[in-house]
């Protein structure tokens, strides 16, 4: 007798939005990590420091490697990559917000938006709650967590550089801030409040994900003084 697939398994033990709800992170982690890539690519020649200017390079090798483990992450699923179809599971959220950075020339937006936002309070909050509460789903997310916490640190370096350098830079510093707080508030308040209801009760993440969240921002934000009191 055949051992059913990782997918057939999901579906038995907790429904069809289970399987939903991994493929949903999956495939939007996929297709983030290229969108990042893309936002290095687009930075690297702008930097002058040296340093800085490898943060970047290695900041979008892991995105590459990143990429490669959620492709797998979805294969080891049971499912063909080219054979379901994947629009049905993006959030045009994360599209929308990735093209607001890739549009700007203000470096100190990207960082807020990307290393310290984008990953390091949304997608670390997820990777920690699903890698800890469903290993057997997301064996791979414990591992892109601690490299995530890398890619957050290459930004608040790079970005207290910069608003030490300039007081316009700490001003409109303190508006993106403000601006993502809304974000994060509707985000995660609207569009996916019933999949966090859900996520909950059937222990993909714990009741307290999004008072966390929401603390997560504020210590991020913190670091660097961009928090209006």
């Amino acid at each position: 007798m055949s051992t059913p697939a990782l997918k057939d398994e999901i579906v038995e033990r907790h429904g069809q939005n289970a399987l939903d709800l991994v493929l949903t992170v999956y495939l939007n982690f996929y297709y983030s990590e290229w969108e990042i890539v893309d936002l290095c690519a687009r930075w690297i020649p702008r930097r002058q420091n040296l340093r800085e200017k490898s943060y970047l390079i290695h900041h979008a090798s892991d995105e590459v490697v990143h990429a490669r483990l959620f492709r797998e992450g979805v294969e080891r699923l049971g499912f063909d990559w080219d054979g379901f179809d994947h629009s049905k599971y993006r959030i045009d959220d994360i599209d929308q917000r990735f093209r607001k950075l890739f549009d700007s020339d203000d470096e100190i937006e990207v960082l807020i938006g990307l290393n310290l936002y984008a990953e390091g309070v949304l997608a670390m909050e997820e990777l920690h709650q699903l890698g800890r509460n469903k290993p057997e789903y997301f064996p791979e997310f414990a591992r892109i967590e601690r490299e995530e916490r890398r890619h957050m640190g290459f930004g608040l370096t790079v970005a207290k550089r910069l608003l030490d350098e300039s007081e316009e830079t700490r001003r409109r510093g303190m508006d993106y801030c403000k601006w993502y707080q809304e974000h994060l508030e509707n985000y995660l308040g609207g569009e996916l409040s019933q999949t966090i209801s859900w996520a909950v009760d059937q222990g993909f993440v714990q009741p307290d994900y999004v008072p966390r969240t929401r603390e997560r921002f504020n210590e991020t934000m913190s670091k660097l003084g961009l928090l209006e009191a």
